[in-house]
């Protein structure tokens, strides 16, 4: 590839000449090969990229301090590890809306309080869905969880302390999970609105 500067010396966006969708298995998954332009002229024939559907996910604390898991399998790993309640949002339906449901749905708690962290893509260049992560506080239990097969779980509440010993330990493999960990108990990142 050539190494032609740019003449105004600013990163510019990549040009896509076409897109060619390879495989669509509704609603989970789309696998697209795009043929683009780079700034400095080369073209990629076979840049892949893979949609995901967006999906929210929330570190929702007791009043106790404590934080809400879920301990479930996850066939990706072909394992039980921890987990923040996440779930896909659906047609129609805004990532609050999503993140509230899929916390009653799962857990059957409802938070009183509410903060959006921040919304993120998980591969900045294949795709892979974008996480919209939240706080939530003021739990309170007002249903049985949803049962469903696919999913099965059971809440665990956890502190801090014993939350990042589940990391250390890989009690917790998700990647997401500990980004919102880590993000949520931040103080000099987190929304502190709550």
């Amino acid at each position: 590839m050539s190494k032609k500067k740019k003449a105004d010396g600013k990163l510019q966006p990549w040009k896509v000449l076409n897109t060619r969708e390879l495989f669509h298995a509704p609603p989970w998954v789309r696998l697209y090969k795009d043929r683009i332009e780079l700034p400095d002229g080369d073209i990629v024939n076979d840049f892949y990229r893979v949609q995901l559907p967006e999906y929210v996910m929330v570190f929702a604390m007791s009043d106790d301090g404590k934080i809400l898991f879920e301990r479930q399998y996850k066939h990706a790993l072909g394992e039980v590890t921890l987990a923040l309640p996440t779930g896909c949002i659906e047609d129609g339906e805004s990532h609050f809306e999503a993140v509230k449901r899929e916390l009653l749905e799962e857990t059957g708690y409802e938070a009183e309080k509410w903060a959006l962290v921040g919304s993120f893509m998980v591969d900045g260049n294949k795709g892979c869905g974008k996480a919209h992560f939240y706080i939530a506080k003021g739990l309170k239990k007002i249903a049985e969880p949803v049962e469903n097969n696919m999913e099965e779980s059971e809440n665990v509440f956890l502190d801090i302390d014993k939350a990042r010993k589940a990391i250390e330990t890989g009690e917790i493999k998700l990647l997401a999970t500990v980004a919102l960990i880590a993000i949520a108990t931040n103080p000099a990142i987190r929304n502190n609105s709550l």
